[in-house]
C-alpha cells in the first residue's frame, strides 16, 4: 500500500509562501537592508523544516543559511527603481529593473540556503571556498558592471550604489564551484533551490512592482500602501516557490540521512556558552566592523561602499552583508550548538536595533556606554534567554517559530509609538482605520494568527 504523504503539494507551496509573506512584510516596516532580510529568510527556513519534518539539529543549520541567503539579497537598492513604475514614460524599465533584482535576490536566497540541505556531506573547506568566491564574484560584478552602470536601474540624476550584478556574478561563480567540487545529487538539490528561487524572486518583485503602477492611477482610495502590497506579493511568491523546491526535493536520500543521524542531543552545550557566542558574534556584526568600517573609511555605510583601490574594496566587502553570513557559517562551524542564537536572536536584534535607532534618532549608535545600547541588549537577551530554552525542549521548532513572529509582530506594533499622530483616529470612519490607517498593522496581526494556528495544529 502507497504511504500517503503527510503534507500535500500546495500545504508546501501555501505555507512558506505565507511565512516569507508576512516575514517580508515585517522586514519593510521595522529593519530594511540585508540584516532586515534576515526575518523572512529565518521564517522560510523554519517553515521548510516544519513540512520536511527535519530534525532540530538539521533546521538550525538550514536557518543559519537561510538567513544568510535571504539577506545577501538586501544589499540591493531598489527605492529608485520602483519610483519609474509611477512613470508611463520609465515603466517597462522599472519592471525590468524589479524583475531582475527579484531574479538576483532569489538565485542568491535559493542557493545559499540550499547549502544547508547538504551541509553536513560537503567539507567545511569546500564550504568556505565556494563562499569566498561567492564574495570574489562580487567585487568582480561591482568593478565590471555595477560601478561602471554599464546596466543601471536607478535614477542617475542621484546615483544610488547598485549592486545587483554583484550578487548575480557571486552567486553564478559559487555554483560552478560546487557543480565541480560536490556530489552531483547535491549539487543537483542545489540547483533546484537557485533555479526555483530566481523564478519566484523574479515573478514576485516584477509582479508586485505592479501594485505601484496601480497606486499611482488611484491616488485618492482609502487603501494606499501600495508600496507593502508589493513586498507581500514578492515574499508570497518568492516564498510559495522555495516551497515548491523542497516538495520536489522531500524524498531526496540526503534529508533521509539528516533524519537517521539526528545529533541535536548528543552534545551538551552550556547556556552561558552559547550566550557568549551569540554576543560576541552580535558584537562583531552589529557594532564593531561597521564602526570601524566607517572609521576607517570616513564613509557612512549605506548598502554598498564605494570601491576604486585595493582598500576600498576590501573595505567594501567586509563592511557588505556576504561577509556578516561568512561569519555566521564559521560560527555555526565551530560552535553547531549556537545556530539557533544566530537564527532566532539575532535576527531578532537587528529588529530590535532599528527600533531603538527611530525612537532615539540622535543616539550614538556605536558607542555601547548608552542608554540606547542597554535597551537593545535587554530586548535581544530576552529572545536569547528564550531560544536557548525553547531549543532544548520538546517541540522546541514550533515553540522557536512562534517567538520569532511574535517577537517581531511586537516590535512592529511599538512603532506606532515613535510618533504620537501615528495612534490619533480623530475623525476617522472605520474603514479608514480597518482599510487605511491600520491595515499593514491588522495583515501582521492575522497572518501571524493564522500562520501561528498552522504551526500548532499542523506542525
Amino acid at each position: 500500500m502507497e504511504k500517503r504523504e503527510r503534507y500535500s503539494k500546495w500545504m508546501f507551496v501555501f505555507f512558506p509562501a505565507l511565512a516569507m509573506m508576512l516575514g517580508w512584510g515585517l522586514r519593510g516596516h521595522i529593519g530594511g537592508g540585508p540584516f532586515g532580510a534576515m526575518i523572512p529568510g529565518a521564517m522560510i527556513a523554519l517553515g521548510i523544516g516544519l513540512l520536511l519534518k527535519l530534525p532540530a539539529a538539521a533546521t538550525s543549520v538550514l536557518l543559519v543559511f537561510a538567513v544568510f541567503g535571504v539577506g545577501l539579497g538586501g544589499e540591493m537598492t531598489y527605492g529608485q527603481t520602483l519610483g519609474f513604475l509611477k512613470n508611463p514614460d520609465t515603466v517597462w524599465w522599472g519592471t525590468l529593473g524589479t524583475t531582475v533584482k527579484g531574479a538576483v535576490w532569489g538565485l542568491s536566497a535559493g542557493a545559499v540556503m540550499a547549502i544547508g540541505f547538504v551541509y553536513q556531506h560537503i567539507s567545511k573547506k569546500t564550504i568556505l571556498l565556494s563562499l569566498v568566491l561567492y564574495m570574489i564574484g562580487m567585487v568582480l560584478g561591482f568593478n565590471l558592471i555595477n560601478d561602471p552602470m554599464l546596466l543601471y536601474f536607478s535614477g542617475p540624476e542621484n546615483p544610488r550604489a547598485e549592486s545587483w550584478a554583484a550578487l548575480l556574478l557571486g552567486a553564478v561563480l559559487m555554483l560552478v564551484f560546487l557543480k565541480w567540487k560536490v556530489n552531483q545529487a547535491y549539487f543537483k538539490l542545489i540547483l533546484r533551490f537557485a533555479l526555483l528561487g530566481l523564478i519566484g524572486g523574479g515573478l514576485g518583485f516584477g509582479l508586485g512592482g505592479f501594485w505601484m503602477v496601480l497606486g499611482s492611477h488611484l491616488p485618492d482610495v482609502i487603501f494606499n500602501s501600495w508600496w507593502k502590497a508589493m513586498e507581500f506579493t514578492f515574499g508570497f511568491l518568492l516564498g510559495a516557490f522555495l516551497g515548491y523546491a523542497a516538495w520536489l526535493s522531500r524524498n531526496e536520500p540526503v534529508l533521509k540521512e539528516w533524519k537517521e543521524n539526528d545529533s541535536s542531543v548528543a552534545e551538551k552545550f552550556p547556556i552561558w556558552k552559547e550566550l557568549l557566542t551569540v554576543m560576541v558574534t552580535g558584537l562583531l556584526v552589529f557594532w564593531l566592523i561597521p564602526g570601524t568600517m566607517e572609521l576607517l573609511t570616513q564613509t557612512t555605510i549605506d548598502n554598498n561602499l564605494p570601491g576604486g583601490t585595493f582598500r576600498d574594496e576590501v573595505a567594501r566587502m567586509v563592511a557588505n552583508y556576504s561577509f556578516a553570513g561568512f561569519i555566521f557559517v564559521l560560527v555555526l562551524m565551530r560552535f553547531p550548538k549556537a545556530a539557533w542564537q544566530i537564527g532566532i536572536a539575532l535576527t531578532f536584534c537587528f529588529a530590535a536595533i532599528d527600533l531603538i535607532r527611530d525612537f532615539y534618532p540622535d543616539s550614538n549608535t556605536w558607542s555601547p556606554f548608552t542608554m540606547y545600547f542597554f535597551y537593545v541588549f535587554l530586548m535581544t537577551a530576552v529572545v536569547a534567554l528564550l531560544t536557548a530554552y525553547f531549543s532544548r525542549n520538546k517541540n522546541g521548532i514550533k515553540n522557536l517559530f512562534l517567538l520569532l513572529i511574535w517577537s517581531c509582530v511586537l516590535v512592529s506594533f511599538l512603532r506606532l509609538f515613535i510618533e504620537p499622530e501615528s495612534l490619533d483616529m480623530n475623525g476617522l470612519s472605520f474603514s479608514q482605520l480597518v482599510f487605511g490607517k491600520y491595515v499593514v498593522d491588522l495583515f501582521f496581526v492575522v497572518s501571524a494568527l493564522f500562520i501561528s494556528w498552522i504551526v500548532v495544529k499542523r506542525g
